[in-house]
């Protein structure tokens, strides 16, 4: 169980902090390669030198349907019914009525969400919209 909280706090990048920042900055510069894996990394670099909070999941973790609706940008409560309609996986904690969903169900699912959002905002542009 410690292991488990020191990686949760070894992911977490504050960019309130300078060091982190400065430290993100001069990581990011270094990467100089395009391989995907370099370009994520990269990405993710810029973005905390340049103020944004960024937290590393695992693909396994699980979170609570309240940071799942704050990965999807929706509500508790439209996860919840994702979840009753069966669109997200989940698993209840063991006695108790909370509900448990992996990060990978919930990537999946806001990559549906967008490529529906893309095929969308296509069918307005044919028509001209």
């Amino acid at each position: 169980m410690e292991d488990m909280a020191a990686h949760a706090l070894s992911t977490t990048l504050d960019p309130a902090d300078p060091a982190v920042r400065s430290g993100a900055q001069h990581l990011a510069e270094q990467l100089v390669g395009d391989t995907p894996v370099e370009a994520a990394v990269r990405a993710m670099l810029d973005d905390v030198a340049h103020g944004a909070r960024v937290v590393v999941l695992r693909a396994e973790d699980e979170v609570s349907p309240a940071r799942a609706a704050e990965l999807l940008g929706v509500t508790r409560q439209f996860v919840d019914r994702l979840c009753e309609d069966g669109v997200l996986p989940f698993r209840r904690l063991p006695g108790s009525r909370h509900r448990r969903i992996r990060v990978q169900d919930v990537v999946e699912v806001a990559a549906e969400r967008e490529r529906r959002r893309a095929g969308a905002e296509a069918i307005r542009a044919a028509l001209g919209e």
